[in-house]
């Protein structure tokens, strides 16, 4: 009854949220303050900011690959973790017990995905509240798509990495490899894969497979609607079964963050049922090559998707489809169902890509 009387309350639902708000900041703040203050003086350290706090498991993959990743490479150093909302878009924040923490020797890790953006979301403004901080910090972007709708911000953003005496940008994909060589030319510039492809080809499946599976997407970057996707769906229940997900996964956000690797090796198993994934999420198409499962990717309404499966040319060629529609994606995927596919793959990003970073990172002056 209370619960229907606040959200049905517009001033009272307002009030509930703004408090509600500053008593998350207080417990973020405190369990931040608590992992700060118990390195401060510590050295050896890596920074690891933006881990993601929320139920997309496309992020939260990037997240269990890259703690992967710096326990492999950097076994001797203490990672400290913090999210995003820590340090802005809070009350309480923690920039200046970060500040304190940091010595020169530590080194800062920022958060892979589409976070160089003015799209929404708080990780722009958190890289540059972060250099402005520690502008003579070694610093890895790990791989970004960068896209700016307001050139203000686009301005802004890159007067501000221009800066830094010692940051390695990695971009995700080929157009925002040249937006970065245009917007950041004083600082080091490389084109690299999303970190989640280091999953690839690191277990064989062994289950019975049959169908399609479509992982779409519902939010602002969906070129199709929904109605073209299940009239493509309903074609191809013609000749296969047909089943329908996405990586953004509803349930108790803290329970999905907390145990995201148990949910992602849980989402690539399900996949590996499938002889066919179709797909507008760029982790959906690594996750189905996780799973060994050839993956045709749809558009949306930006250039993340279709330019990242650039990557897997001349690769995994005989596993991913680029559809120039949904017609063709229907063709495709009858002429894929008719193949007999070999549902393993070597694993060639680790191996030409992440377990090379270490020594092209630690180069840097």
């Amino acid at each position: 009854m209370l619960k229907r009387f606040i959200l049905s309350t517009p001033l009272v639902r307002e009030f509930v949220m703004f408090f509600w708000k500053i008593y998350k900041d207080l417990i973020l703040y405190s369990k931040t303050k608590k992992n700060l203050k118990s390195v401060i003086n510590v050295s050896n350290k890596i920074f690891y900011l933006g881990v993601p706090a929320h139920t997309n498991l496309g992020d939260l993959a990037q997240g269990v690959c890259i703690r992967r990743w710096l326990k492999k490479h950097y076994p001797q150093k203490i990672v400290v973790e913090i999210e995003t909302n820590a340090l802005v878009n809070t009350h309480f924040s923690s920039l200046k017990l970060l500040k304190k923490s940091f010595l020169p020797s530590d080194i800062i890790v920022f958060q892979s995905g589409y976070t160089t953006t003015d799209l929404g979301g708080y990780a722009d403004e958190m890289h540059r509240a972060v250099m402005e901080l520690l502008p003579n910090a070694k610093m890895l972007m790990l791989p970004q798509t960068i896209f700016f709708e307001n050139p203000q911000n686009r301005k802004r953003t890159a007067e501000c990495y221009n800066k830094m005496k010692n940051m390695l940008f990695l971009a995700r994909d080929n157009i925002s490899y040249e937006m970065a060589r245009e917007m950041f030319p004083d600082i080091l510039v490389m084109p690299y894969p999303d970190i989640v492809t280091t999953l690839i080809g690191q277990k064989k499946y062994e289950n019975d497979r049959d169908g399609i599976m479509f992982c779409c997407r519902n939010d602002g970057e969906k070129f199709y609607s929904d109605a073209e996707i299940d009239a493509l769906m309903a074609k191809c229940r013609s000749f296969c079964s047909v089943s329908k997900t996405d990586t953004t996964k509803i349930g108790k956000t803290a329970d999905i963050v907390k145990n995201a690797k148990s949910y992602i090796e849980n989402e690539i198993e399900e996949y590996s049922k499938y002889k066919l994934i179709i797909t507008d999420r760029y982790h959906g198409t690594i996750l189905s090559l996780v799973a060994g499962t050839p993956v045709i990717i749809i558009k949306t309404t930006d250039h993340k998707v279709t330019t990242g499966a650039d990557w897997f040319k001349g690769v995994y060629d005989s596993h991913v489809y680029l559809a120039n529609d949904l017609n063709d994606a229907y063709e495709k995927a009858a002429q894929v169902l008719n193949q007999n596919i070999d549902y393993s793959l070597e694993p060639f990003f680790e191996r030409e890509y992440y377990d090379k970073l270490p020594s092209i990172f630690e180069r840097m002056n």
